[in-house]
């Protein structure tokens, strides 16, 4: 495997975990972007740190910024498009061994907010 440390190898893994999505998700016209940050942002840690399931000194891994793909009008107004987010840092930092699982655990998660999927629980029910 590519070196986990080097930026370039980990956007390509995460790439990989891109491809490992069902064909009929990616392929949906609004799928939303996929960018790698190296951190998550001091307001976004502060907003979900203010959430009463958010354990402190939990590490965001992943994020989704958008309207769920369920909950869309034609009526509504975009300001910004959806993305996911994928924060090398804290992947990198939570790694226990298996980069290639954990990043694909991470876009598979965010994929499933996008979704619809709005909880945890509803999530992790999915499997992914």
């Amino acid at each position: 495997m590519a070196d986990a440390t080097n930026p370039e190898s980990f956007e390509e893994i995460v790439e990989w975990a891109y491809k490992t999505l069902p064909r009929k998700i990616r392929a949906l016209p609004d799928f939303p972007g996929i960018q790698v940050v190296d951190e998550p942002p001091a307001d976004v840690l502060e907003d979900i740190s203010n959430r009463k399931k958010w354990r402190r000194g939990t590490e965001l891994l992943g994020l989704y910024s958008g309207t769920f793909r369920t909950k869309r009008s034609y009526t509504q107004v975009k300001y910004a498009p959806d993305l996911i987010f994928v924060f090398r840092g804290p992947i990198l930092r939570c790694s226990k061994g298996d980069l290639r699982a954990e990043v694909k655990r991470v876009v598979w998660h965010e994929v499933a907010h996008w979704l619809g999927y709005e909880t945890e629980e509803q999530v992790n029910a999915l499997g992914l």
